[in-house]
């Protein structure tokens, strides 16, 4: 039976941000900044979603007294968009609603595996990067088999799922080149290490369809059946169940 696996994100808008309370994304944020730099510049954010990343950036610019940058958010969700706060434009990856030459930097975070083509994404771009310009991009790599999860421990569906959506990042290298990048390298950007027990995590709404893209994509009877291993495997360990999150995030860059 084929199953769509597209993420709705109009219905899981609202609790969005609940990642973010849990996870810290310290070295993302790192990445970010450094991938952007200290001089003005334009910069879009591709699947910026509810706008986390951008105003991480307009605080740090904040604190370092630059508000030299022209921000732009893009995402094709208006539930998303609406949530965000600065200049924002609805629109698609694949086809950027920008001239020729509009930015010096892009960048998306956790967004990519959500993009219907990836090499559409890379030439446009290309075509909208000014000389000298770069497009980061952060997100798992499952094929490295670095990560302990209990979304793929408790959801097993998922891990199939994301080796599906998610390239390795060799492979994104070589589509960067293909679109017309002149370099392209890759680096470990993150380690997420998150341990919170079963009870706490149902209380928090983290063991629901809304948390993660993993969980979203799921059909609703592989969600239940998910959920039901976790409260099984709780009540084996006298609900004392740790739930570990241990995962990398990698990040992919292209220069012009």
């Amino acid at each position: 039976m084929s199953v769509d696996r597209v993420t709705h994100y109009d219905k899981v808008a609202e609790r969005f941000n609940t990642r973010y309370e849990l996870y810290e994304y310290a070295g993302t944020r790192d990445a970010v900044l450094n991938f952007l730099g200290s001089g003005p510049c334009d910069v879009l954010e591709v699947g910026c979603g509810t706008g986390h990343w951008l105003e991480a950036v307009r605080s740090a610019e904040a604190v370092a007294l630059q508000r030299q940058r022209r921000l732009v958010g893009l995402e094709p969700s208006m539930p998303m968009l609406a949530r965000a706060s600065g200049l924002r434009v609805r629109g698609r990856a694949e086809q950027l609603p920008f001239p020729d030459g509009s930015f010096d930097r892009i960048f998306c975070v956790n967004a990519l595996h959500h993009f219907t083509d990836r090499f559409a994404f890379f030439t446009e771009a290309r075509r909208v990067l000014r000389p000298g310009g770069g497009v980061l991009t952060i997100g798992k790599d499952p094929h490295a088999e670095r990560d302990d999860w209990w979304v793929y421990r408790y959801f097993p569906e998922t891990r199939d799922i994301d080796r599906v959506r998610f390239a390795p990042v060799r492979i994104l290298r070589g589509e960067l080149a293909r679109a017309g990048f002149a370099w392209a390298e890759s680096f470990e950007a993150d380690h997420i290490e998150v341990l919170q027990s079963a009870a706490d995590a149902f209380a928090a709404g983290v063991i629901d369809p809304s948390f993660t893209s993993q969980l979203t994509v799921l059909t609703s009877d592989e969600f239940a059946s998910g959920v039901q291993r976790i409260r099984s495997a709780d009540a084996e360990a006298g609900g004392a169940l740790q739930l570990l999150a241990d995962f990398h995030l990698f990040a992919t860059v292209g220069w012009v």
